[in-house]
């Protein structure tokens, strides 16, 4: 399990933004998320959803296992830890 606050690195690519998250302990890379900067909307929703499954191959779950449907749940509960 990850802790909730992780260090991370942010890249800005064009107007979007790629975060990658470590584990504070070890360093490991254990997530990423893609987001287009300052733009809400379907595009967003669908990189969130993107970001989810690779940070779930990396932190080694099941993919075959993932409700595509509740990602956005998951990323509603994980955004309101951060506020």
């Amino acid at each position: 399990m990850i802790p909730d606050r992780r260090p991370c690195t942010n890249i800005k690519i064009d107007n979007f933004v790629v975060t990658i998250g470590y584990h504070p302990d070890t360093g490991a890379v254990c997530e990423a998320f893609i987001s287009e900067r300052g733009k809400p909307g379907e595009l967003n929703d669908t990189l969130a959803r993107i970001g989810t499954v690779i940070s779930k191959a990396i932190q080694g779950e099941d993919l075959d296992d993932i409700q595509l449907d509740n990602i956005l749940g998951e990323l509603d509960t994980w955004t309101d830890k951060l506020a």
